[in-house]
């Protein structure tokens, strides 16, 4: 089996790859494609749609068994701006397979710099003064001081993937 992960970003790459390989034999191919949404995704329907045009380019791309995108994004609501993040599992049989992540509160100071056309990595870097924050803990690690980690939210994301793929499948353990 082959499966395409749509992104070359190592803490995704790995997140999945994780997930996916205590269940499915196969090779795992990264590859950068594009979500055909924004840079920085403002809402739930804009970062869902995100991550399931990455798994559907990355399968096309690589013409792989199935593909995996995952996305991450900001939202506004009436208690604030939230961190969100989404994932998707495509292949040829079935309609997408979509999963929502861990959301938490961001100060308000941050969301406004995003909403205003600021990516939520530039803006970490410099509220943190660290150098690519989006390729290590991430804001959901800063803003948990460190208990929870990018990698770890998006494995615990690519966990709600793969085994719903499998329940789907009946290819269950």
């Amino acid at each position: 089996m082959i499966i395409a992960i749509g992104t070359k970003n190592p803490t995704k790459v790995n997140a999945v790859t994780t997930a996916f390989s205590q269940h499915l034999k196969g090779d795992f191919i990264s590859v950068d494609v594009p979500s055909n949404v924004s840079d920085q995704p403002l809402s739930d329907n804009e970062t869902m749609s995100g991550a399931i045009n990455r798994a559907k380019n990355a399968r096309d791309a690589e013409n792989s068994d199935i593909g995996v995108g995952l996305e991450g994004g900001l939202v506004k609501t009436d208690f604030g701006y939230f961190l969100c993040n989404w994932g998707a599992v495509v292949d040829k049989h079935l309609q997408p397979i979509v999963a929502g992540g861990a959301r938490i509160i961001i100060p308000n100071e941050i969301g406004d710099l995003v909403f205003n056309g600021l990516e939520l990595g530039d803006v970490m870097d410099q509220y943190v003064k660290k150098h690519n924050v989006r390729q290590k803990e991430g804001a959901i690690g800063i803003f948990t001081n460190g208990l929870v980690d990018r990698t770890k939210m998006f494995t615990e994301l690519s966990n709600l993937l793969i085994g719903q793929y499998l329940y789907k499948t009946k290819v269950i353990k």
